[in-house]
């Protein structure tokens, strides 16, 4: 299997060196030869992955805009005097007063009169002397009653005792009228005779009188407006914010590399070139296993056993979708801005919608096509 790969190198070696030689557009612009081709060497078209450089940029975070914000009534509360009757006036009949009077009433005037006063006779009692006091002699007198005075009492020759003894005197009680005042005629005032009389007499005869009542209020909270709702319109400016990001400096290109190519006798083929990291946008190869010929079952540009390998241009054709294939597509759309997530592997939609925007700007087919991956410099495993 070598063997048949070099000798496929080799004529095709030939074969670039017959072209270079007869024809004036070998190696010309436009031309699908390696330029300035010199005879007995091997050359290889190689993917060359793009190139980025980041820089920063004051992107709009969000645009200035014009709000409208209503700002709400303000109320309060006071108090208010409310009408609860009007004023009226009414016609009112004021009924009669009266009063209580007491006086006195003369029923007969006082006049004068002429009467006889009779006598005034006063009876008196009063003792009279019938007989004066007076000494008489009297006989058995007790001793203890004689008196001391001799010539008082005398002793008769028959032993009895005669006694000058005093008689009092005698009285009577007489009962007699004596004149006190004697008759007169006499004036006499005769007073009026009077009667104190109560009765009710009129203080205040009846009328109608006009009353006004006046008009009867009411004090009562109420809800008033201080400030009117209102609609304020106020600009709110843009902010911005820094952001970083990379843009491509070179974009993805094939170009002609040389390669050595193996003897007749031996043939040792090369070790793929390491796989570059994430964010360097896809996977180059200076060289594949040897020059292989058209016949080979990975074309004319690489080898069906090992290493990453150039995508034909043929069209955009539907490849297999992988872990790693995915990681490479995430980081090959962060350099380029159009995805944020994690480089985790899984295809979805987040990916996908990344995915989906990149061929639009590029206007490329949908799906993962050997013509995205070109576009995003990954490469085919």
């Amino acid at each position: 299997m070598g063997r048949s790969k070099l000798l496929g190198g080799v004529a095709l070696g030939a074969t670039l060196l017959a072209l270079s030689a007869g024809s004036a557009m070998a190696g010309g612009p436009g031309s699908d030869f390696p330029p300035n081709a010199v005879p007995g060497k091997c050359y290889e078209k190689v993917l060359i992955p793009p190139s980025y450089e980041s820089y920063t940029e004051q992107i709009v975070d969000s645009p200035s805009r014009t709000e409208t914000r209503v700002i709400p009534a303000v109320y309060g509360e006071e108090l208010q005097q409310v009408l609860v009757r009007e004023e009226r006036v009414e016609y009112i009949t004021m009924p009669a007063t009266y009063r209580t009077v007491t006086e006195t009433v003369i029923l007969k005037q006082a006049s004068v009169r002429t009467e006889t006063v009779a006598a005034v006779y006063e009876t008196i009692t009063e003792r009279v002397m019938v007989r004066e006091a007076h000494f008489e002699w009297r006989r058995g007198v007790p001793k203890d009653q004689r008196p001391s005075d001799p010539n008082h009492y005398k002793v008769l020759s028959t032993g009895e005792v005669l006694c000058l003894v005093e008689v009092p005197a005698e009285y009577s009680t007489v009962t007699r009228k004596v004149l006190r005042t004697p008759e007169r005629t006499v004036q006499i005032q005769v007073p009026a005779e009077t009667q104190v009389v109560t009765r009710q007499v009129i203080d205040q005869e009846a009328r109608v009188e006009k009353r006004v009542i006046p008009a009867e209020y009411r004090s009562v909270r109420v809800r008033v407006v201080i400030t009117k709702e209102r609609i304020e319109t106020y600009t709110i400016p843009a902010t911005y914010k820094t952001v970083t990001k990379s843009r491509m400096v070179t974009d993805t290109s094939f170009q002609w590399r040389e390669v050595i190519c193996a003897d007749k006798t031996s043939y040792t083929a090369p070790p793929p070139p390491p796989r570059p990291p994430p964010q360097g946008g896809g996977y180059g190869k200076d060289c594949v296993d040897s020059c292989t010929g058209p016949t080979a079952p990975g074309g004319m540009y690489g080898s069906p056993t090992s290493g990453p390998r150039p995508y034909v241009e043929s069209g955009p054709q539907q490849v297999r979708v992988t872990p790693q294939r995915v990681r490479d597509m995430q980081s090959a759309l962060g350099l380029r801005g159009y995805y944020s997530g994690p480089r985790d592997g899984l295809f979805n939609g987040r990916t996908q919608a990344a995915l989906s925007r990149f061929q639009t700007d590029r206007r490329l087919s949908a799906g993962v096509t050997s013509e995205t991956l070109l576009a995003l410099g990954v490469g085919q495993p």
